[in-house]
């Protein structure tokens, strides 16, 4: 115990922040295998009354954010540059927008964009008629929406907030805590306010975390089943979550520039590769079509979509749009954190318009292309998409749209790596802020111990594996709402602090 504590010390751990996360996560893992039907029950009926009672809220902040970031990115404020004006950004365009995107997507754009619309085109909102065509048009449509400009406002607040922070105060540590400095608390981070904040992070993000990976693994699952033609069963679940634990521990372990930068370079080509493959081999005249009237509905129904929820009561709204908006705000600090780390050099503007521009248009690529494919492929009886969902679900239709391209084995594996490659990307960034988090507020270090990044990354695997072994991923949705609503009460106070930092900004 002596030599632990000394090791923790050699590493500046805030043990008392470290203790509580691992027992948090221990707790609710243990509280799930042992009365795992409890665990259910408790959780839904949380999301439920959270869903209910704050709903509409998620929906007013989220159009908020929007506007928040669409005014400072068009005024003189937009040429604040992160580091001074003298500074030069670290990382290449290509290399930002690859960690950029790639850390704010994880594995969900690949779980999502093929059979999205799916859900949408039987019972579609706005008085359209069920399978028209007007219906598919606004089931493409809310698929961009939940993953487009919106969704990367969320993101935005927490990233501009905390960059302005990180440089103008040369902090030796990124935490969520330092993105209110803006508001007069000298040394926040030390304070009992500033902790509370950071521990409510750490805890949103491995609880988020889990429930992310536990949804995604029965889809790789069924991808490397498929592809290897071996069982489809829980030891080939807890060895999908291994790997993906192993490759982002081994690229947060390597750090930013020898593992995270090149791990998202490479997921990027890659993932342009595979749009580019499934493009060329459909009939491009009906994507097309698809895409520019999904497109054309995003926009004339974005205000319905976004209030749909605010002027009137919605089961649809708090089923989808407010799940995602929190998913979102469960995200948006970590993200935001990345976006800083790896944004000295930059301006407001760029990172701003470069996260609500290159992070939506990436997603909608995605959406456009791969759901287009698969849309198409259910209209024309090439794939039998809507009747899989029902027989199979989720997880393996995903894989069967797939499956129908040509070289089917190729852009599988293609496919699933990926998906490995995204969530590591997401997750290694992941490990890496939390580190930061569990740090003492008064070391010097500027970089977390690569061995405390390593930790983290195992630490973050717990829940997906319990979630596994559970075999009710439901659950792992639910815990997304239920640990973005701390946070949700921090976004107003980071708007203030933004101001407040820019407003003396230009004094100066």
């Amino acid at each position: 115990m002596t030599k632990l504590i000394e090791l923790l010390d050699s590493y500046s751990i805030d043990k008392i922040t470290l203790l509580t996360s691992v027992l948090s996560v221990l707790a609710i893992a243990l509280l799930i295998l042992i009365n795992g039907e409890t665990a259910k029950s408790v959780i839904q009926g949380i999301y439920e009354s959270i869903a209910t009672i704050f709903g509409s809220t998620y929906l007013v902040l989220t159009l908020l954010c929007f506007f928040f970031l669409i005014l400072l990115g068009s005024t003189n404020y937009g040429s604040y540059k992160l580091g001074g004006k003298d500074s030069v950004p670290e990382f290449s365009y290509f290399s930002w927008i690859g960690m950029l995107f790639c850390s704010g997507i994880g594995g969900g754009i690949i779980y999502w964009s093929s059979v999205e619309w799916t859900y949408y085109v039987e019972s579609p909102q706005f008085d359209l008629i069920p399978f028209s065509v007007e219906a598919y048009s606004l089931a493409t449509a809310y698929g961009l929406f939940h993953w487009g400009i919106s969704a990367w406002s969320i993101y935005g607040i927490p990233a501009v907030a905390l960059s302005i922070a990180f440089y103008k105060y040369n902090l030796n540590s990124l935490r969520l805590s330092s993105s209110l400095t803006g508001l007069g608390f000298k040394g926040i981070e030390s304070s009992l306010f500033g902790r509370l904040i950071d521990l409510m992070f750490v805890l949103a993000t491995i609880g988020a975390a889990g429930g992310t990976i536990g949804s995604y693994i029965p889809m790789l699952s069924s991808g490397f089943s498929n592809l290897f033609n071996i069982n489809n069963n829980l030891s080939l679940d807890l060895g999908v979550i291994a790997l993906c634990v192993g490759l982002f521990g081994f690229s947060v372990y390597k750090g930013l520039d020898r593992g995270i930068k090149i791990l998202s370079n490479f997921n990027l080509l890659l993932a342009l590769i595979f749009l580019i493959l499934v493009l060329l081999s459909a009939d491009i005249t009906n994507i097309l079509n698809t895409a520019l009237s999904g497109i054309y509905y995003s926009f004339i129904y974005f205000w319905d979509m976004s209030t749909l929820g605010i002027t009137k009561t919605s089961n649809f709204s708090k089923e989808w749009t407010i799940f995602y908006w929190a998913w979102w705000v469960a995200f948006g600090p970590l993200v935001g954190l990345f976006i800083a780390r790896i944004s000295k050099g930059r301006s407001l503007r760029q990172v701003i318009f470069g996260m609500l521009f290159f992070g939506t248009l990436g997603t909608w690529l995605f959406y456009l292309i791969l759901g287009g494919y698969s849309m198409n492929a259910e209209l024309s009886n090439q794939v039998t998409v809507l009747a899989n969902m029902g027989e199979y679900g989720h997880a393996n239709t995903v894989i069967s749209v797939v499956n129908s391209l040509p070289l089917n084995t190729l852009m599988l594996l293609i496919f699933c790596v990926i998906t490995v490659v995204f969530i590591t990307t997401s997750y290694d960034s992941m490990s890496y802020v939390i580190s930061y988090h569990v740090l003492k507020t008064d070391g010097n270090s500027t970089n977390p111990h690569k061995n405390l990044r390593l930790g983290w990354a195992l630490i973050l695997g717990i829940l997906p594996a319990t979630l596994v072994l559970y075999s009710d991923h439901s659950v792992a949705l639910d815990l997304i709402l239920i640990t973005s609503l701390p946070l949700m009460l921090v976004y107003p106070l980071m708007a203030l602090s933004i101001m407040k930092e820019l407003k003396s900004y230009e004094k100066t």
